[in-house]
């Protein structure tokens, strides 16, 4: 079955806006997931679909504590599990820290994690815009892999020329297997992307 980066957006949003779960324990819940996918060079796109949206509602492994002492930057470029493993448990870890300290002023405009000093690297950059799953997984989509509409009501068209850190893909496309390296971006996107 052929799916386009449109209905998975579609998708994707759908099952976001029906969890009350913690960024957090979303992401400790699809990095679960995703383990049991390790073994594979690429995720087909209904997999990939299937491990986002399940994660709404599948079980939430604990926090474990020693996440935070650990060397979770990467120590090569090399695109696999190993990478994105780390880059979703430093974001856990951030998501964790900012959970016990005082909240930020107007998050949404991006605000750096409050890492605590003597914890372990970490493979993911210190700032966040994106606080909920909601807010999260639609980045992810945009910033990855397209897939929106302006009639969506959550972007906009912008007019005039733009400069992009994450160029959005254009339009609506059939969405390939997903390589571990399009995994990390939409990682990265969920965070950073606005």
């Amino acid at each position: 079955m052929s799916l386009t980066n449109r209905e998975a957006y579609r998708a994707i949003l759908d099952a976001a806006e029906s969890t009350s779960r913690s960024l957090e324990e979303y992401l400790r819940a699809l990095w679960l997931l995703v383990r049991a996918e390790r073994h594979r060079a690429q995720l087909p796109a209904q997999v990939f679909v299937d491990l986002v949206t399940g994660a709404v509602v599948s079980s939430v492994p604990p926090f474990d504590d020693a996440w935070r002492i650990m060397d979770l930057g990467l120590p090569d470029l090399t695109p696999g599990f190993a990478n994105w493993e780390r880059v979703i448990l430093s974001q856990v870890c951030d998501l964790r820290d900012f959970a016990e300290a005082p909240a930020p002023d107007f998050p949404e405009l991006g605000v750096d994690s409050p890492r605590r000093s003597g914890d372990g690297s970490r493979g993911n950059g210190l700032r966040w815009y994106n606080h909920t799953v909601s807010a999260y997984l639609e980045c992810a989509m945009a910033g990855a892999l397209g897939g929106w509409d302006a009639e969506d009501g959550v972007r906009k068209v912008l007019p005039g020329p733009t400069l992009q850190i994450y160029p959005e893909p254009e339009g609506v496309v059939k969405l390939p297997s997903l390589t571990w390296e399009n995994l990390l971006d939409f990682l990265v996107c969920g965070q950073e992307y606005e």
